[in-house]
């Protein structure tokens, strides 16, 4: 028979795997459920592994960091914040590309060499993740798990903010170009943007999946230019934003004259195009320092910052933190052209 998990012990104690987690390496949990859940442990015979992350930490001084797709924009801003708080607790980071190689063989390495993990990996399998990394030393960014931690934007406030951006500039008929169908990001989207159209009485729709890249903005165009009256589109990202407003311009098609478009992540590719991109800022900085805190906090055994940037901890570690999101906006965004031509855009 098999070893009991910490999940085992969570479905029986009727508490979440990460509360487990509080409960058993010190962190702060009320006491009758720290003495439940401590009971249902020395029950179902199951062992912690609190004991050996404290050294772990001290040992190694190392935490990794696993990506996918390296080089995205993205994670530019994200490696500056989670870099920020990693030096300040005297902690090495350890960068690895999940894209880069076989996955399983990526992820052993990286754990085998580090006392916790930051996975940044939208697009992979529940089930993949729960099956390789422990809710004891693991925080996810932008993708929600149950029974670990994370920090994520909040992407329905920042469509929100776009879709309402749009209405208030007259445009009636909108749409959503989606990333890829595998991540949680672009699922949080759609239904964002989906709730939004419809709190502010828009026509809409979502087009894609498309490759979340420069060259899945360009494929976008083929299924933005077929749909007619569409003046206002919001994008999954400033990459694929770059990549259909190029593809827009090649085509005869004025941004924001014809076409108003908003991007998201306000990356540094936002602010080169031009006109610039509108776009919605998920600070990747904040997002990344807000990871790097719980995932030390968690390791060391104190509690979490409820904002990295305010200097005052709250009672526990999160097991969810959401950073706002903020619209930006430039060049991309205008009223639509009242003598558009029956038909495409």
């Amino acid at each position: 028979m098999s070893e009991p998990t910490i999940h085992d012990v969570a479905r029986q104690a009727g508490v979440s795997a990460a509360t487990v987690s509080r409960a058993l390496n010190g962190g702060l949990v009320k006491t009758q459920t720290r003495d439940r859940i401590k009971a249902v442990a020395k029950s179902m015979g199951y062992k912690s592994g609190a004991s050996s992350r404290k050294t772990t930490l001290s040992r190694s001084g190392s935490v990794g960091i696993l990506v996918t797709d390296v080089g995205n924009f993205y994670f530019a801003d994200l490696l500056k914040g989670l870099f920020s708080v990693a030096q300040g607790a005297g902690c090495r980071m350890v960068i690895d590309d999940l894209d880069g190689g076989d996955p399983d063989t990526v992820i052993k390495r990286m754990i085998a060499g580090t006392a916790g993990q930051v996975v940044i990996a939208p697009r992979l399998d529940d089930d993949f993740l729960r099956r390789r990394f422990s809710p004891d030393n693991t925080v996810f960014v932008s993708k929600q798990l149950d029974g670990y931690m994370s920090a994520c934007a909040d992407d329905r406030s920042g469509m929100t903010q776009a879709v309402r951006h749009l209405a208030s500039l007259g445009h009636r008929r909108v749409a959503y170009v989606g990333g890829s169908d595998r991540s949680w990001t672009n699922t949080q989207r759609i239904n964002a943007f989906t709730d939004s159209v419809e709190e502010y009485g828009l026509e809409s729709m979502v087009l894609g999946p498309f490759e979340p890249s420069y060259g899945g903005g360009v494929n976008a165009c083929d299924a933005v230019m077929l749909e007619q009256d569409l003046t206002g589109i919001v994008i999954f990202n400033d990459l694929m934003a770059a990549g259909l407003l190029s593809s827009l311009k090649e085509r005869g098609r004025k941004v924001p004259e014809d076409c108003s478009l908003i991007g998201i992540d306000n990356s540094v590719l936002s602010r080169a195009v031009r006109p610039s991109l509108t776009t919605v800022d998920v600070r990747q900085e904040r997002l990344g320092a807000a990871a790097m805190r719980i995932l030390i906090d968690m390791l060391r055994e104190f509690p979490a910052s409820a904002d990295p940037g305010a200097g005052k901890e709250s009672d526990r570690i999160p097991e969810r933190l959401v950073i706002p999101e903020i619209l930006l906006t430039r060049g991309s965004t205008a009223p639509p052209s009242r003598n558009l031509d029956q038909g495409t855009i």
